[in-house]
Parts: structure tokens; sequence; C-alpha cells
């Protein structure tokens, strides 16, 4: 007897998290609260400043179709820096996302022509 209340109290408390996340994503909140509801860095794309998220620094995230090896993250790493003023810029070909750090928005329709430029396809741009 004393198991089923105590896995009926531990169902209760997973349901009530469950509710609660689902909750804050329909609201555009993240997880990681810095409410980029359309980021897929889920949480890796703030700077964080006494526990909260510092807004000095923007990550544009974006998702590059054609990145086969770690060679080509560099082409388009490099063609990043090349074109912008940046603070870190790192791709990855297995995720194919490539995450860029500046001090300011970066412009999109220049972002997509640099990348493109070198042979890979920008399908989407998130700005955090």
């Amino acid at each position: 007897m004393g198991t089923i209340l105590v896995l009926a109290i531990l169902m209760a408390v997973v349901a009530a998290i469950i509710l609660n996340l689902v909750r804050n994503r329909k609201q555009g909140k993240s997880s990681c609260g810095g409410s980029c509801s359309c980021c897929p860095m889920s949480g890796s794309c703030h700077s964080l400043k006494n526990g909260k998220a510092s807004s000095s620094i923007h990550t544009t995230v974006l998702e590059i179709d054609g990145m086969m090896c770690p060679m080509c993250e560099s082409h388009v790493n490099d063609a990043i820096r090349n074109n912008f003023k940046v603070k870190n810029v790192k791709s990855s070909h297995k995720t194919g996302l490539t995450q860029i750090q500046s001090d300011k928005m970066l412009d999109e329709e220049l972002l997509r022509k640099a990348v493109e430029e070198t042979g890979y396809k920008v399908k989407s741009i998130f700005k955090c």
C-alpha cells in the first residue's frame, strides 16, 4: 500500500513538471530563460552574468545544408569571420548548425550571401 502511495505522489510531481514545461513553451519561454522559443541552441546561446542572461552579446544561429566534414565547418567559419566582426563562430557538420556571437545583430541577407558564396545553403536563421 505504501509503495502505491509513493508511486502516485511521484507520478503527480512528474505530471506537474511536464504541464509547467508545456505551459512555458506555449508562452514562448525556453528552457534557457532567454525567451528564444525558436532557438535551436536550447540555452547555450546566452552568456550568463550573475545567473541571468546577458543581452550584450547577440547570438545568431544558422541552419546550413551541405556541411559534410570539419573542413566544411572551417570554410563556413572563415567566410563569416572574413565578412563580419564577430566574437566567436562555431560550426558543426554533424548538426548542420553554425553559432555566431557578436556585439551587434548581423544582417541576415549579408550572412546568407557570405555563406552561400562558399557553396553551402542557408536553410534558416535564428537570432537570440
